[in-house]
């Protein structure tokens, strides 16, 4: 564990994910938002484990949808961590005044905007998923052009509308850092967050997408004030 101003670090053991049971057709799936970077020795097991839940596209019979977020304060160790942005650091940041919690870490995986995990404890954040209450399935649309989305949402009358736009997988040769050597899998990589729609109102937004970025997707959620997400949707 390394002290920053304002930050700690945990470190976690590896944790190999089970199977995952069929999820209800109908139901809105749950949001995981891990907090990772690739200058962290820790992170590659819950990268793994993220990684799992978007292969079976659930976790114990609830549908989960997933975003992994670099934050960046590990990169003055040696290693730039090339999806790192100031503002998921704030993102996190947000969550633990939330939460009531004095400290960011990574990994963390925050789910449905409500709990906070180290994200390697499988069976703490399976636990977590089972016992987070329903969400609505949110009223959104997407249309996708070569180099931008036209984005629509209708806000519940207490939360906004955030889209966050992702790249599918990525993988990074990393050649400093704790990670030194190490060829490290990214996936459903956050490379934009914005708001679509104020609570309570109809919006529509056009976002440019950066002809680098592959496999894009999209994810549209409604978070209230409070950080907890009460509906969502994946944007094809």
């Amino acid at each position: 564990m390394r002290w920053f101003p304002l930050l700690v670090f945990a470190c976690a053991a590896d944790a190999q994910p089970a199977p995952a049971a069929p999820a209800a057709a109908d139901e809105a799936p749950v949001v995981l938002e891990l907090f990772t970077s690739q200058g962290c020795s820790s992170c590659p097991p819950a990268d793994r484990l993220l990684a799992s839940f978007i292969h079976d596209g659930a976790v114990g019979g609830r549908p989960v949808v997933a975003l992994s977020f670099h934050v960046d304060y590990w990169n003055d160790l040696g290693w730039a961590d090339p999806f790192s942005l100031p503002a998921w650091t704030e993102r996190q940041r947000q969550y633990a005044q939330a939460l009531g919690d004095d400290r960011v870490y990574t990994p963390e995986l925050v789910i449905g905007g409500q709990h906070g995990f180290v994200g390697s404890n499988a069976g703490a954040i399976r636990t977590a998923i089972a016992s987070t209450p329903r969400i609505a399935r949110l009223a959104a649309s997407a249309t996708w052009s070569s180099d931008h989305v036209d984005l629509t949402a209708t806000a519940p009358a207490d939360a906004d509308v955030l889209v966050a736009i992702y790249e599918g997988a990525r993988r990074t040769k990393v050649a400093r850092g704790e990670n030194s050597g190490e060829t490290l899998a990214n996936a459903h990589v956050v490379r934009r967050l914005e708001r679509v729609a104020a609570a309570g109102k109809a919006g529509t937004i056009t976002l440019k997408l950066d002809s680098r970025w592959t496999g894009i997707g999209a994810i549209a959620f409604a978070q209230r004030a409070d950080k907890r997400i009460v509906a969502s949707t994946v944007l094809r």
